[in-house]
């Protein structure tokens, strides 16, 4: 004789019932969730570009080196050398900007001028530009 557990039905209880149809969530229900997700995302990128404060210096790596520290208060440019290339960086009101670029895709350039939020990277010639504050003691290690 079989073991399998027999339900009122006398189907075994692991299966499904075909007639019956599996349960969904509702298009409202879906809606709201992928609005409420929409709502998060666009909140949390708000809050990293719009919140975000203002640095007083810029450093720039290049090949994971820090060559510069510029000081946003104090405008001017600077040309940063590469192996792979060169980098136009223009200070002003605040602000540092990729003005000019020997790379092919010059994405650098396109960033615009900017003082907060994520680095901005040229990677074909390998050079980085991080927002710093004001200065002073990140942390200290006993």
């Amino acid at each position: 004789m079989n073991n399998i557990r027999r339900g009122r039905d006398s189907r075994p209880a692991n299966t499904a019932d075909p007639s019956r149809p599996a349960p969904h969530l509702s298009t409202k229900v879906w809606a709201l969730i992928l609005g409420a997700a929409f709502l998060l995302l666009a909140g949390l990128t708000a809050w990293q570009y719009l919140g975000a404060k203002p640095a007083a210096r810029a450093e720039v790596w290049v090949d994971g080196v820090l060559k510069q520290t510029l000081d946003l208060s104090a405008d001017g440019e600077c040309r940063i050398e590469s192996a792979e290339g060169w980098n136009l960086l223009t200070v002003s009101d605040g602000k540092i900007a990729v003005t000019a670029a020997s790379c092919p895709d010059a994405d650098c350039v396109r960033c615009g001028p900017q003082n907060s939020g994520p680095p901005i990277v040229c990677l074909p010639n390998r050079v980085s530009i991080r927002f710093t504050d004001s200065g002073g003691v990140d942390g200290a290690v006993r």
